[in-house]
């Protein structure tokens, strides 16, 4: 997949944010369609060091090349200095960037799996291999391994992206409950498709009349 740019990021970003003007769109309010300026490249070369893990080329080329972070799918793309340096302020961050250097490996979600998860069972029947179950042991201070969470979907349904293991580049759904759907093959990929959704002014149109609606 060609490498996205700048201009053209901004370009469709620009022309969504005219038609969304209130920024009502889910999650618009929260990025308002802007971009963050890229982060330095030492930066992140660092944390990947101290850390033991290698960013995928394309997330690496678009936070220090495009922008680290801003406008993106429901609430927006974390900055990388909160989605690794100060996830959530969690007493147990240091945990969690430690863990980046262990392989994400989870197990196929199994029938009897997607009956207790929260994910939409009709989605499973429809592409069973595109879910996993995650099992840490019981003392971990980590859920997931080698997962980096980008953003969130709201409530209890976060998106991350698998930087360490033989899923590494790959974007998941979670629920936080040990089940994983994945979305994408590379994260240009996901925020692609987000563009390509947001570039037609007809599906922001619809959107918009379907939220007026409800709130009338």
């Amino acid at each position: 997949m060609a490498a996205l740019r700048y201009e053209k990021v901004a370009e469709i970003l620009e022309r969504a944010h005219r038609i969304d003007r209130k920024c009502e769109l889910f999650g618009a309010s929260a990025h308002q369609y802007k971009l963050n300026p890229p982060i330095d490249e030492a930066i992140v070369r660092s944390a990947e060091e101290k850390y033991n893990f290698t960013l995928p080329k394309d997330y690496f080329q678009f936070i220090t090349q495009i922008a680290d972070g801003g406008a993106g799918p429901d609430y927006g793309i974390m900055s990388f200095e909160d989605s690794f340096m100060r996830r959530d302020h969690n007493r147990f961050h240091e945990a969690y960037q430690c863990s980046l250097g262990t392989p994400f490996a989870p197990r196929p979600m199994m029938p009897e799996d997607a009956e207790s998860c929260s994910f939409n069972k009709d989605a499973y029947e429809e592409n069973p291999y595109k879910f996993f179950i995650y099992r840490t042991e019981k003392d971990s201070l980590c859920d997931t391994d080698g997962f980096l969470v980008l953003g969130t979907h709201g409530c209890q349904w976060d998106f991350g992206l698998v930087v360490s293991g033989e899923h590494k580049g790959q974007v998941f759904t979670t629920d936080h409950e040990n089940a994983y759907h994945l979305l994408a093959y590379s994260f240009y990929e996901f925020y692609k498709r987000w563009l390509d959704w947001l570039s037609d002014a007809e599906n922001i149109q619809r959107q918009l009349n379907m939220w007026h609606g409800k709130r009338t």
